[in-house]
């Protein structure tokens, strides 16, 4: 299921009548006297909510005329195999949503789950009909081809939906696993270099240059970092940090790692993740005040779930002073 472009909320198989869904901040500032909700956070630093109504269904219920809270129960259904009490509400999503792309792919998905794979490429093409083309949708659309043992067609669809965003994970993952498996290292590092070679590219990137690091060509990798940069959007991706900075960091480069990473360094965005390696590679060059500064953006969050990480850090900083 390729659903990755929604970025959905991550969730423990064991909580599937506690429902993680988004809250808009009026929403959320209105419910928090409401004992029905109890608000945590997840792993980018977004406030969430979650809605204790005893079942799936009478969550779904709740949320059937508010897409981005429908979405949610939903994905989180697709993800842990709850398809029997979910059918209506995919339907209602998909003729409903504000995001077109996000209502066909969850219905796709449930009908690809649900082995219905004819009516599943009917939504897909419909989709591409009405709307033209979108990564996640050709992505799934692939899946829909390589079940069916079209494996040239489904190939030839999953690099369409590169060419439109080269960073699609799965998109992107299958692909270089093809090229690795059929030719080795040297057809994977060949095809990466194909998928750098279209605009917007930064993924490749970051595989690139770890290559070029494990091969001591620490220029080459830091030319690939500061071209996937210049292509990312701002600010970057979290799983563009977090390669680079743990990358650099393996390889003992951590200056050229706070050079590249501290000015795109967000902690709205990036939060504990990509902070504690910059604190760590601060304090590894005994940048006491720097390592401070970072631990301070992140506490200034209030975020109780990193409490704990951010005072080990407190007494590291301490300890180097």
């Amino acid at each position: 299921m390729n659903l990755h472009s929604m970025h959905p909320v991550k969730k423990s198989a064991s909580s599937a009548t506690r429902e993680l869904i988004s809250v808009p901040n009026r929403a959320a500032a209105e419910s928090r006297n409401d004992h029905s909700y109890i608000f945590v956070f997840d792993s980018y630093g977004r406030e969430m909510s979650i809605t204790n109504t005893g079942s799936l269904p009478g969550a779904i219920k709740s949320s059937w005329n508010d897409p981005d809270q429908l979405y949610g129960l939903l994905l989180i259904a697709l993800q842990d195999g709850f398809l029997v009490d979910i059918l209506d509400a995919a339907v209602h999503l998909y003729r409903t949503d504000h995001v077109p792309s996000r209502g066909a792919a969850v219905y796709g998905v449930f009908l690809v789950k649900s082995g219905r794979l004819d009516e599943a490429e009917r939504v897909f093409h419909s989709y591409l009909r009405a709307h033209g083309h979108a990564a996640t949708i050709l992505t799934n659309l692939a899946k829909v081809q390589l079940a069916r043992n079209q494996v040239l067609e489904s190939e030839r669809t999953v690099w369409e939906a590169l060419e439109i965003d080269p960073n699609t994970e799965i998109a992107f993952g299958r692909r270089r696993a093809i090229q690795r498996e059929l030719g080795g290292e040297f057809a994977e590092t060949c095809e990466l270099e194909r998928i750098a070679a279209l605009p917007g590219s930064w993924r490749a990137q970051m595989w690139l240059a770890r290559a070029a690091l494990s091969s001591h060509d620490f220029e080459k990798a830091f030319l690939l970092y500061r071209q996937g940069l210049n292509h990312a959007e701002w600010p970057v991706p979290v799983d563009l940090l977090m390669q680079m900075t743990g990358d650099l960091e393996d390889c003992g480069q951590l200056a050229e790692l706070l050079k590249l990473a501290e000015p795109e360094f967000v902690p709205q965005r990036h939060g504990l993740l990509v902070g504690n390696n910059l604190i760590k590679a601060h304090l590894d060059l005994a940048q006491i005040d720097a390592a401070s500064r970072i631990l301070e953006q992140l506490c200034e969050l209030h975020r109780p779930d990193w409490k704990e990480q951010l005072n080990l850090w407190d007494t590291a900083i301490a300890k180097a002073r």
